[in-house]
């Protein structure tokens, strides 16, 4: 039998450098040979004072107030045993619940556990949805998440979403990333490649966009066909 873990946080910003964790959710659950969709075995969330106080912003966003954090603690000792003990942590934009917890000092050690994210490794696309918003994405599946923006309710979100794609998510979480750089991409192809979700890095003057390995091959055919048309192909796509 394995066991996993879901996890979700609410923030004072986007930061983890200078943020912090305010409120914390997660969800355990098993999956075996008798039991081949995750069945829930565990719930836990918790609040915590950041010592600082909340922006109007966040406030709105999460319903959580300054009272409502005050003396608040979340048992990391709790939150590590249970990242300890499972062999898949999923959230819904990992990247950024990750980025925070990996600067706990609580959590030291940790940086190895296997993460996936509901997000990024389920094709939502290709199951025919236009979002990979969770609130969005949770209403194309006829329900409602009544309160956004709350840890342990986002947690639960989260597992009903990914719960029949499961086999996929694990899947995709194992396969590589690759950066894609439409390097000198024609002006008049800006508008292609942003409806194909890559974005403009002002920096270095380039279009870019991350890929699972398995959607290298239509990136290409992508690019060969809509955005360099007349060119060596090659000579136009980087991947690193």
């Amino acid at each position: 039998m394995d066991t996993g873990l879901i996890i979700d946080l609410e923030t004072t910003g986007i930061d983890p450098e200078t943020d912090k964790i305010i409120e914390l959710g997660l969800i355990e659950f098993r999956i075996s040979e008798d039991v081949p969709v995750p069945a829930i075995t565990n719930m836990y969330g918790a609040v915590e004072d950041p010592k600082q106080a909340l922006s109007e912003e966040i406030k709105k966003i999460t319903g959580l107030d300054d009272y409502m954090l005050q003396g608040q603690k979340i048992d990391w000792v709790y939150v590590r045993a249970a990242i300890q003990r499972s062999s898949i942590i999923i959230a819904h934009n990992a990247d950024f619940d990750r980025s925070f917890l990996e600067k706990r000092a609580e959590l030291a050690g940790l940086e190895d556990a296997h993460w996936a994210c509901s997000m990024k490794h389920i094709d939502w696309a290709k199951h025919g949805f236009k979002t990979r918003a969770l609130n969005y994405l949770a209403a194309d599946h006829g329900f409602v998440n009544s309160f956004a923006h709350r840890a342990l309710f986002d947690c639960a979100t989260t597992f009903r979403l990914m719960s029949p794609y499961f086999a996929e998510l694990v899947r995709k979480s194992f396969m590589k990333e690759y950066r894609v750089f439409a390097t000198a991409a024609p002006f008049e192809s800006k508008d292609k490649l942003k409806a194909r979700a890559y974005r403009w890095d002002g920096a270095k003057r380039v279009w870019y966009k991350t890929v699972l390995e398995d959607m290298i091959e239509s990136e290409r055919v992508f690019l060969a066909e809509e955005v360099y048309p007349d060119a060596d192909l090659h000579e136009e796509l980087i991947l690193s």
